[in-house]
């Protein structure tokens, strides 16, 4: 018998995205719900933004696929966008679409962390309060374009 297992996961994910004329950081703050299968591959899905889900063989590789996923909407996006505005518009609307059912999971899965203290190997651990879903979408000029924009994703586990 194998045991599925759920585990809420928060992440933060600072990117440089250049578009038509623009040069945009974007960095999203966001939920997603890991879930392991002995018996099959490890899925990351997203909570919100909820169109994105990844998965392999264990949970590096399920994080790298969605990572992956994540950012072939925001090129697709950049590329279908005329201007900076016309980008921002679309990529607000893409973080504000939250998948219901994964958001259910996820909360269940908090609740099952909080009760008996399950770990990810090698993910620290944060209070989901802490971690809201949130985005900024700043346009990038010469100006502003400095190496404190230049920064690490980071996926921690809910808790």
């Amino acid at each position: 018998m194998t045991t599925t297992k759920s585990y809420p996961l928060v992440f933060t994910f600072p990117d440089v995205i250049v578009g038509k004329g623009f040069v945009a950081a974007v960095e999203v703050h966001g939920r997603a719900l890991l879930v392991e299968d002995p018996a099959a591959e490890t899925w990351l899905y997203g909570v919100q933004p909820g169109g994105v889900a990844g998965g392999g063989g264990d949970s590096g590789i399920a994080c790298r696929e969605f990572k992956k996923g994540y950012l072939s909407v925001l090129f697709d996006l950049a590329e279908e966008s005329a201007t900076f505005d016309d980008f921002k518009k679309v990529v607000q609307e893409f973080f504000e679409t939250v998948n219901v059912p994964n958001s259910a999971a996820w909360d269940e899965a908090l609740v099952e962390i909080r009760k008996n203290s399950a770990s990810v190997p090698g993910l620290p651990t944060v209070k989901a309060e802490s971690h809201p879903p949130t985005i900024k979408i700043d346009r990038l000029s010469q100006e502003t374009m400095r190496p404190t924009k230049n920064r690490f994703d980071e996926v921690l586990k809910a808790a």
